[in-house]
This record gives C-alpha cells, sequence and structure tokens, in this order.
C-alpha cells in the first residue's frame, strides 16, 4: 500500500474574523490605518484606470468621478464589522440618518452654505453682473437634470459617501487621544492624500494647479474643522454633516460657482473655522475606546 500525507488541516474563512482572531485583533489596534487603505483602494480602483486611460472628467463627460465617493462609507462599514460586529454596524448606519438633532443644526447645515452664497452672488452681481442661477444644477460627472437632483447627489453620494468614512468612522478613532481641533488637523493629510487622482481626473481639480494646491489644503483643513465640531455639536449626526457638505460643494464647485463665487464662499468657511477653533480650543480628547 502506498502510504498518503495526512492533509492539515484549514482554517475556516469565518474563523478569520471571530473576536478574539488574530486579524481582527489586528485590524482593532490598527483600525484607522486598515481604514484608510480601505478607502483608498476602493476609491483609486475606480479613479486610477481612468487616470491612465486619458480619461478627464469636465461639464458633459459620460464618465463620472461619483461612483468612488463611496469608498470610505464602504470601508467604515467593513472596518466596523470586523472589530465591532453586528452592533458596531447597527450604530454606524443609525448615525447615517440621525435627523433628530436640535433645529439649529439643521439651519447651519443648509444655511450657513446658502448664506454665503447669497454675499457672494450679490457681490458678484454689483462686480460683473448677476450668474446663471441654473448653473448651480450643472457639475461635471452629472447630467444635467437641475439644482435639486445636483444637491441630492452631492448630499447622498458625496456628502453620505464621504462623511460616513471620514467624521462617522475616522474622526472618533482620533478623538479617543486627541483634542476636537488637532483630531480634525490630523485627519487633513489622509483626505487630502485620498484626494490625489482626482487632480488628474476632474477638469476643475486640473485647472488649480500646483499653485492652487496650498488654498485646497488650507480649504480642507478649515472644513475639517468646522465638520468635527458640527458633527460633535449634533449628537454625532453623520447626516448633517452630509447636508453641509453636500451643500456646500453645491455652491462651490457647479458650474455657477466658477471664479468669484467659489473664492467668497471658500473664505466665508474659513473664517467660520477659525471661530469654531477658538471656541473648542479647549475641548480634549474623548477617551473612549472603541473596541468591543
Amino acid at each position: 500500500m502506498t502510504a498518503t500525507t495526512p492533509t492539515p488541516p484549514t482554517t475556516p474563512v469565518s474563523a478569520v474574523f471571530t473576536a478574539d482572531s488574530a486579524f481582527t485583533r489586528w485590524v482593532r489596534t490598527h483600525r484607522l490605518l486598515t481604514f484608510a487603505v480601505l478607502a483608498y483602494g476602493l476609491s483609486w480602483a475606480y479613479w486610477v484606470p481612468l487616470v491612465l486611460t486619458g480619461q478627464i472628467v469636465r461639464l458633459g463627460s459620460a464618465v463620472s468621478q461619483f461612483p468612488a465617493l463611496l469608498g470610505p462609507m464602504i470601508a467604515a462599514f467593513a472596518v466596523t464589522a470586523v472589530v465591532d460586529g453586528k452592533a458596531g454596524v447597527r450604530d454606524l448606519a443609525a448615525r447615517m440618518v440621525r435627523w433628530r438633532v436640535p433645529v439649529r443644526w439643521w439651519l447651519f447645515a443648509i444655511g450657513s452654505p446658502v448664506a454665503l452664497l447669497a454675499i457672494a452672488v450679490a457681490v458678484t452681481a454689483v462686480l460683473s453682473g448677476a450668474p446663471d442661477l441654473a448653473d448651480f444644477g450643472r457639475m461635471a460627472g452629472l447630467p444635467d437634470w437641475g439644482v435639486l437632483f445636483v444637491w441630492v447627489m452631492f448630499v447622498v453620494v458625496n456628502g453620505l459617501g464621504e462623511e460616513t468614512g471620514w467624521r462617522g468612522f475616522a474622526l472618533p478613532a482620533l478623538r479617543q487621544r486627541h483634542g476636537l481641533v488637532a483630531a480634525a488637523l490630523l485627519l487633513v493629510p489622509i483626505w487630502a492624500g485620498w484626494h490625489l487622482p482626482l487632480f488628474f481626473l476632474l477638469q476643475n481639480y486640473r485647472d488649480l494647479g500646483p499653485v492652487g494646491v496650498p488654498g485646497f489644503l488650507i480649504g480642507l483643513a478649515c472644513g475639517s474643522v468646522l465638520l468635527a465640531w458640527l458633527y460633535e455639536s449634533a449628537s454625532s449626526s453623520i447626516l448633517i454633516v452630509a447636508v453641509w457638505h453636500g451643500t456646500y460643494n453645491l455652491t462651490s464647485a457647479t458650474a455657477g460657482a466658477n471664479g468669484t463665487i467659489a473664492a467668497i464662499v471658500s473664505t466665508g468657511v474659513m473664517i467660520i473655522a477659525v471661530v469654531v477653533a477658538w471656541l473648542c480650543r479647549g475641548r480634549g480628547p474623548t477617551g473612549h475606546r472603541q473596541e468591543s
């Protein structure tokens, strides 16, 4: 008879994801790194091939950057499922639709970008004539279906897609050891780096050029501080920050926001962020561990 070598037992895939497995312990210890790698990987897997094939997203383009904006949200759910299980996933999903917050935060989330836009439109009307408001319904990567459609896409895909990851997952992880302002600023390099392929893919990012990059980073830092403050003030509502994010993009990233309008709106956000940073300078770490 021919001797046979016994086959070593294999580990079931489900065992890799158990609460006490080596994989789960590693992800729990490196949750922010795991999230960032996954968020970059998911979004860049869509954007980079478009860049390498010479695609550029402009008004009226057949290609769109929007599907990859869901990468941070998917990454947040994936990492949360591994380290916090079903309870963590339910909590993250609940924060995505948390709308019962004090009315003042809804007024701020929608009203502050709209108020800045109103100021910008008034200034532009005096300097060079009133802009065509229909242009705020025209966005590169989206069909020209009007302002409401563009706003909904900004809130649902862009806002929830990004904010579920950046504010809903990454910010609380950083807040364990850092104050609000410090955590918001530490998030900026991760958030900024994720945008890198867009500087080759999106026409309005390409138009910034090297000179515009510092301004982009400053704007992102101010946005990060403002959004961190809004997120924590509004009972950790991801929905609230998604609405602000989407409304801000409507006022600063659409065809109607070119030039002076975008500059005025962005400057207003920077001023608000400086005030917020001053008011929150004493807000220390939460100290709450997120382990299950």
